[in-house]
């Protein structure tokens, strides 16, 4: 009885581990075909008023469609959270949730990064074939919306942090509480923001620019950083997670 009770185990977190990223991605992902619909219609608006009454020599949609790993951030703050009363009662750990909300913050990343270059590279031919400038500002990796590969991992890259980052930030408040939770909230943001920097484009880059000019970080560079980012904040939402406590309000709802 013992051993298949052993053998059934790892069956069992693997099973928790996929539901939690499958419940995490699709929820999030429903919320953001809304987001989508609004940022695309907000940068066809704008090029439209843009051309109508001044002109339009750069990106638009780069600082709007850009806008998608903060979106992410505030579904990391809001998902994990709500979900994790239910994957407990369900039966499973909290490792195997920690696991899932990593496998769904990388799967969200790559997917809201290329749903992004997609819509990028979209306005790229648009505006070549009205003879516009497509160029893109203070990016590490790209330099036009036509830079499909470029902008799908940095944003994927950005996406990612931001969404890791926002779920630690909320379990982190979550569990310690006010004081704690904002000491935790300052090496998570420091690693979000800082990522973010060195990468460039998106919604930062007129910040960005204005700040460091065109001195943007090598790209082999940036994408490292970025890595050692987004690495260390899954570590750090393992370390809240791991053995984190419910509170007796949550644990009443289960």
């Amino acid at each position: 009885m013992t051993d298949t009770l052993d053998a059934a185990a790892p069956t069992q977190e693997r099973r928790g581990m996929w539901t939690s990223a499958y419940a995490t991605f699709v929820g999030t992902w429903q919320i953001g075909t809304y987001f989508w619909i609004a940022v695309v219609l907000i940068s066809v608006g704008l090029t439209f008023v843009l051309d109508r009454w001044s002109e339009v020599d750069s990106s638009v949609a780069d600082g709007i469609l850009g806008s998608a790993p903060i979106f992410l951030g505030v579904m990391g703050i809001v998902v994990p959270l709500a979900m994790l009363p239910l994957h407990l009662a369900g039966g499973a750990t909290r490792r195997s949730f920690v696991r899932g909300i990593v496998v769904a913050g990388v799967g969200l990343g790559l997917t809201f990064g290329l749903a992004g270059a997609l819509g990028m590279l979209v306005e790229s031919v648009v505006l070549d074939a009205l003879g516009w400038s497509a160029t893109a500002e203070s990016s590490a990796l790209y330099d036009s919306s036509g830079d499909f590969l470029g902008i799908w991992l940095s944003w994927g890259l950005s996406s990612t942090a931001f969404f890791l980052g926002g779920t630690a930030i909320a379990v982190g408040y979550y569990r310690w509480g006010g004081v704690r939770g904002t000491a935790f909230l300052v090496p998570v943001v420091a690693l979000v923001v800082g990522g973010e920097t060195v990468l460039g484009g998106g919604v930062y880059s007129v910040a960005i620019d204005a700040a460091v000019g065109d001195d943007v970080v090598p790209a082999v560079a940036a994408v490292l950083i970025a890595l050692a980012a987004v690495a260390t904040l899954a570590a750090l939402v393992h370390r809240a997670l791991r053995d984190i406590p419910l509170n007796p309000s949550a644990t009443a709802t289960c």
